[in-house]
């Protein structure tokens, strides 16, 4: 007779539910009350007496105008980019060169700004026609960030971070995608492809962690979910039922355990304004989370004494500034109905990064709950998948098999560095376990 897990799950049953299209026009009384973020890329106030109660704001570029060269941009932030990649980049025209001779060539900075799109990319002109079919693979996205960026910091009023509050009970949540479910949850000032772009940005994060725990999630049986994983996520939506059904009763509120949801290896996403993470609240309106955002890059604000936020009634962020494994007695013990890890593009099989995530994915393994983690781009993701098939395989269950994720950032990032080296935060998403060992009698 073989040992059984410490943690044990319940029978595997389906949970019913599914998405659903079609639905109406959603009221305006669906919305309590407005959660703006567009403080955040609004130019500075002007000081003294410009700054009157009531002044309208500035707008530093039009929206006819949103194209610049860097380095004539209008916006300080803009040129400050611009010769940042100056300063750190590289011409991908002297690199291919180097590489020819056997680095005989000399590398130089890129100081020729692309006509097309405005970002220094090459040492000349001559090195920039030379290379202009390798470059319009990425040129027509470094234009689209550029006007982007642009636009973010512009001056104009950003209706489009004016974000809904909470769902009314009756109206459901579509998962499919970020039209369906910026539809069915009234983002009503999204009104155009770059709207989009910069609300999926900073809604990345939250929502695909909703959409994984939700009953209504897109990933499903035949939909990538194993039912190694179906079984892990039948145990937390036990949980989350179990919150809704107490939800009228205060004594069994009490009762309940909140969801611990663990974010490991933080970065963007625990530098997020706190308040974002009311859009994950809303989406399980039911359950008291709280989320955790553990490693070395985990700040939440200038304030490095402020370890927990309390968001909400039923929202608390709290951030751990080290490494998992070293900080794991802080949250033990561990129970796979009410706990969860995601690790945002962590980089497990980058070869600067493996051996150091190596003792925290033995760690996890143990907890035998859910971990769910995200890639960049393909070739990230699988980079990921083939470390930990390679270090862990024999330890561990796919709960999700890799796939492209339907909330995944609408915008590309661009490496200072090498321009041509792109990033999509959340592109692509999976999720595992440690193993369990069922008890066999003979």
């Amino acid at each position: 007779m073989s040992t059984g897990p410490r943690f044990m799950l319940p029978c595997a049953r389906r949970v019913s539910g599914g998405l659903r299209e079609g639905l109406p026009r959603l009221p305006e009384r669906s919305t309590k009350r407005l959660i703006s973020l567009k403080s955040l890329f609004a130019p500075p106030p002007p000081s003294g007496g410009d700054a009157a109660a009531g002044a309208k704001p500035r707008v530093l570029v039009k929206q006819d105008d949103l194209f610049h060269q860097l380095s004539k941009s209008p916006i300080k932030e803009m040129r400050q980019k611009g010769l940042l990649i100056q300063e750190h980049g590289c011409c991908p025209t002297c690199v291919h060169e180097t590489s020819a001779n056997a680095g005989q060539a000399a590398t130089r900075e890129p100081l020729f700004e692309c006509p097309d799109c405005g970002y220094p990319t090459h040492c000349s002109a001559s090195h920039w026609a030379a290379d202009k079919i390798r470059h319009s693979e990425q040129c027509g996205y470094l234009r689209e960030s550029n006007e982007d960026e642009h636009d973010l910091r512009s001056g104009r009023t950003l209706r489009e971070f004016e974000f809904p509050s909470a769902q009314l009970p009756e109206v459901v949540v579509n998962f499919k995608s970020w039209d369906t479910f910026l539809y069915t949850r009234s983002f009503t000032n999204v009104e155009s492809a770059r709207a989009m772009r910069h609300v999926s940005k900073v809604l990345t994060y939250p929502v695909t962690i909703g959409a994984t725990l939700h009953q209504y999630s897109p990933f499903t049986l035949g939909s990538g979910l194993t039912p190694e994983g179906l079984k892990s996520m039948t145990a937390l939506r036990t949980t989350i039922k179990e919150h809704e059904l107490a939800r009228s009763e205060k004594e069994l509120q009490m009762q309940q355990m909140p969801l611990r949801i663990f974010v490991l290896g933080a970065r963007a996403e625990a530098m997020l304004p706190p308040h974002l993470y009311l859009q994950l609240s809303y989406l399980l309106p039911s359950s008291s989370m709280m989320v955790y955002f553990v490693g070395p890059e985990s700040i939440p604000t200038a304030d490095e004494t402020r370890s927990t936020i309390a968001v909400s009634p039923r929202l608390a962020l709290k951030y751990h500034k080290g490494y998992f494994h070293d900080v794991i007695w802080n949250f033990a013990p561990f129970d796979p109905f009410t706990d969860v890890f995601f690790l945002f593009s962590p980089g497990l099989g980058h070869p600067k990064g493996r051996a150091g995530w190596q003792p925290t994915v033995e760690k996890l393994l143990e907890t035998k709950c859910p971990i769910f983690a995200t890639g960049f781009h393909q070739e990230d993701m699988d980079g990921d998948v083939a470390a930990l098939t390679e270090d862990f395989g024999g330890e561990m269950d796919w709960l999700l098999k890799p796939q492209a994720n339907p909330f995944a950032s609408l915008k590309r990032d661009f490496g200072i560095r090498n321009l041509s080296e792109w990033a999509i935060a959340n592109w692509g998403i999976y999720g595992f376990r440690g193993k369990r060992y069922e008890v066999q009698r003979k």
